[in-house]
């Protein structure tokens, strides 16, 4: 018994620390601490992080799943280097998904979901000085959250996943972009408070036309 509590209690401790290493690994590929094309060394990375190599290859291996990290070889590992034309691609193909599932989502979510993001929203407004981590986390939080509710499992996955490239590329290419579409969420969310789906349709293809528009201008 006191053998299988230790064995519990090992696993739960290397869950932790892979978790740690994660969020180290992802804010320094975001940071920009790991450039785009960098080769990851598993050794140098886990002693910079203080963590031994098993949680840290466990991190790796979640960050390559989710599309931060390309395999070179068996062995080698490198931050992913999103193009230009990747991400527009990208980003036309959110706006075919994002655009389908808000016009599902309108009026059947929760007044209090849509209170929750109203909330930070406005905590982003009233913040001279927001955080990148502050304005992802909302960003985050509305348009995943819009994805869940248009109730396409398998659209919202991929849109989660093209979300990955386009953040990917601005961090790497325009990292300067702190507070971005303020007032496109705010259409947004007031077309969701209407409860109006052609509205809700309208205003996230309005936002995401303005990021397009956005980093094409910033390049």
């Amino acid at each position: 018994m006191s053998g299988g509590t230790a064995a519990t209690r090992q696993q739960k401790e290397r869950s932790s620390l892979a978790e740690v290493a994660y969020d180290s690994i992802f804010r320094m590929i975001l940071s920009r601490e790991l450039p785009g094309g960098t080769v990851i060394q598993e050794r140098k990375l886990a002693d910079a992080l203080g963590i031994s190599r098993t949680p840290t290859r466990e991190a790796l291996v979640r960050l390559e799943g989710e599309g931060w990290l390309v395999r070179l070889t068996e062995r080698l590992l490198s931050v992913k280097v999103v193009t230009l034309e990747e991400y527009l691609q990208a980003l036309s193909v959110r706006q075919l998904l994002e655009c389908d599932a808000i016009e599902a989502a309108a009026g059947n979510l929760a007044a209090e979901q849509v209170a929750a993001w109203r909330r930070m929203l406005d905590k982003l407004k009233a913040d001279a000085k927001p955080t990148n981590e502050a304005h992802w986390a909302f960003d985050d939080a509305l348009h995943n959250g819009i994805a869940d509710a248009g109730g396409n499992a398998v659209a919202a996955r991929i849109i989660r996943g093209l979300r990955n490239i386009t953040r990917l590329f601005e961090s790497q290419t325009v990292p300067q972009r702190l507070r971005p579409g303020i007032s496109e969420h705010e259409a947004i969310l007031k077309a969701l408070e209407s409860g109006k789906a052609a509205r809700a349709r309208g205003a996230m293809a309005r936002h995401l036309e303005q990021v397009r528009a956005g980093v094409l201008d910033s390049l």
